[in-house]
């Protein structure tokens, strides 16, 4: 069953709308329930993930009905695990099941969803989806032209989008909370240069006072949610980022570090004075390299990146950042997956384009 984004309606989340399924899906309903009130809804769930690394999750993402009183799942016929929701990824209703690398098998997975109801009522849902672990090789151009249920989400809830002609990504109308994360790449080691545009539309987080926090921007390396083995959701989180960020109405490049509940390591480029324009498109630039010795010894991480408005002319100078602090990298040597990152803020991205560059060698 797949129903089809109604893009001229509006949305919130707790309209509990399916837009996407895995290639396949069965439910399974124990007790009396109204096909209008599924227990569970899923939301973008790819037919396909590709390569996983480390910290970096294949991702269920969905919402509970309010009448759940209990959820959990199984992969591959494994032990029932209980489905964990919390402020500020996964606010209820909306939940994610983080799947690691180690934890999925080449080729084909099932997965069991399972809800019970205050009234007793037992909802199954099971998913298959193909998982390869293969090398990543650039460079891949997304254009967002394949099927929605091709989102590699993170959190939340993404959709595709026609504008003249081109398709675009982003965070479901409706659904623009915190950090709405969308790979558009599986894990893999090595320089990246990201090509893109980006939209702005509109914050839409207001309290008493002003503006809450919002941004938006390219993860030149995502590596995910660092944390205890068995704590979901996840706390932590590990990244190379070009953004803009409204608390200091600047364009900011950043390496950042955070295991779990600990407090995190930050590396700031100096911040360049921005202020987007509502319906304004933008040009973003992020290269992304291992920094190495004459032996090949890796050391650290560089990044660098420039944005510029449409009808301009690209600037010749760059924001740059390495990952050294205190004499070592906070970032460690490993793979990464390239992703777009919108926190509390309704923006759209088009066509992004990945090419690999070469270690930087220094003596």
């Amino acid at each position: 069953m797949k129903v089809k984004p109604n893009h001229n309606s509006q949305f919130s989340r707790r309209d509990f709308i399916r837009t996407a399924t895995l290639s396949t899906v069965s439910v399974v309903i124990y007790g009396c329930i109204t096909e209008n009130q599924p227990l569970i809804e899923i939301f973008n769930s790819p037919k396909r993930f590709t390569r996983r690394h480390g910290d970096l999750t294949a991702n269920i993402c969905g919402s509970l009905s309010s009448q759940v009183k209990n959820a959990r799942y199984s992969l591959n016929e494994g032990s029932w695990v209980a489905i964990a929701q919390g402020r500020p990824r996964t606010p209820a209703p909306i939940f994610t099941i983080e799947l690691k690398a180690e934890d999925l098998l080449e080729g084909i997975n099932q997965l069991k969803i399972e809800a019970i109801s205050t009234q007793e009522v037992s909802e199954i849902q099971t998913l298959e989806f193909e998982y390869n672990s293969s090398e990543i090789s650039l460079p891949i151009i997304c254009d967002w032209s394949k099927e929605e249920d091709i989102l590699d989400v993170q959190d939340g809830l993404w959709e595709r989008y026609q504008l003249d002609n081109q398709w675009r990504v982003r965070p479901k109308p409706g659904f623009e909370e915190y950090d709405r994360i969308l790979n558009v790449t599986g894990a893999f080691p090595g320089g990246r240069r990201i090509e893109t545009d980006v939209i702005f539309r509109r914050n839409i987080w207001w309290m008493e006072g002003g503006f809450r926090d919002y941004g938006f921007g390219v993860l030149s390396m995502w590596g995910g949610h660092p944390d205890e083995p068995l704590f979901r959701p996840r706390r932590g989180w590990r990244f190379g980022l070009s953004l803009y960020w409204k608390p200091i109405d600047s364009l900011r490049l950043e390496f950042s570090e955070k295991y779990g509940d600990a407090k995190p390591i930050n590396k700031y480029s100096p911040k360049q004075d921005f202020e987007p324009k509502g319906n304004m498109r933008y040009f973003i630039v992020v290269e992304s390299v291992p920094v190495q010795d004459k032996l090949g010894n890796h050391l650290y991480y560089q990044q660098r990146t420039k944005w510029w408005q449409e009808g301009e002319s690209e600037p010749d100078t760059w924001m740059e950042v390495d990952s050294l602090k205190e004499g070592k990298s906070m970032i460690p040597e490993g793979e990464y997956a390239v992703a777009l990152l919108a926190h509390r803020t309704q923006v759209d991205f088009g066509v992004v384009k990945i090419t690999p560059l070469e270690p930087l060698v220094v003596n």
